[in-house]
C-alpha cells in the first residue's frame, strides 16, 4: 500500500543507514587527520559546536527517533565537511605521520611505531600486513609488565631481546580450542 506508515523494523533499517554513513565519515576523518584530532586543529568554538552536535546525534540514536537521527545525522555530515574544509585551509593537506618501521621474529613481522594513537590511523601500510603501535601503547605494556621495567632499572643499558609469558600461561595459550562451540574442527 502506497503511503503506508513505516514499520518499526523499516525505521530501524533507515536509522542504521544514517548511523553507518556518519560513522564511515568519522573514520575517514580519523584516517585523514588522526584519531580524534580534527576537533583539536580547528578553532575551539567550532570544536565545541561539533561535540555538541555529536551529543545530539548520539541522543537521537539512543532515543530511536528516525526524524531526529536523520536531522542530526545530516548535521554531522555537514559538520565533518566544514571542519575538514577549515582544517585543510588552515593546515594544508595532511601528510603521512612520522613513523618508524622494523621487523621482528623469524617471520619478520612488520611493526610500525608512531608517536601517538592519533597517528595510528593515518599510517598507510601500502597493502602490507603489519601492526601499528603508538608510544602510549608501548608505555602501557611496560607499565603492565613490571619485571621488564625492573630489569631495565636494575641493569642500566640492558637490552630486552625477548619476552615470554610464564610457562603456566603458555600452556593455557596452547589450547586446541576443542571446548569452543564455534571453533573450526
Amino acid at each position: 500500500m502506497i503511503g503506508a506508515p513505516m514499520t518499526a523494523h523499516q525505521e530501524l533499517e533507515q536509522m542504521d543507514v544514517i548511523v553507518r554513513a556518519v560513522d564511515r565519515r568519522g573514520r575517514e576523518m580519523d584516517q585523514r587527520w588522526g584519531i580524534g584530532r580534527l576537533t583539536t586543529i580547528v578553532p575551539p568554538e567550532l570544536g565545541e559546536k561539533f561535540r555538541v552536535q555529536r551529543r545530539k546525534f548520539s541522543a537521537a540514536t539512543l532515543d530511536l527517533n528516525l526524524e531526529d537521527v536523520r536531522k542530526h545525522g545530516d548535521a554531522m555530515l555537514r559538520a565533518y565537511a566544514k571542519l575538514d574544509e577549515l582544517a585543510t585551509a588552515t593546515h594544508g593537506e595532511p601528510g603521512q605521520p612520522e613513523h618508524w618501521e622494523f621487523t621482528v621474529g623469524v617471520d619478520e613481522e612488520l611493526i610500525i611505531l608512531v608517536r601517538d594513537i592519533a597517528d595510528a590511523g593515518r599510517v598507510d601500510l601500502g597493502g602490507r600486513q603489519g601492526q601499528i603501535w603508538s608510544l602510549d601503547e608501548i608505555a602501557s605494556v611496560i607499565r603492565n609488565h613490571p619485571l621488564i621495567a625492573a630489569a631495565k632499572e636494575s641493569f642500566p643499558g640492558a637490552v630486552v631481546e625477548t619476552v615470554r609469558p610464564p610457562k603456566v600461561v603458555r600452556s593455557k595459550l596452547n589450547d586446541e580450542l576443542s571446548d569452543v562451540p564455534f571453533a573450526a574442527g
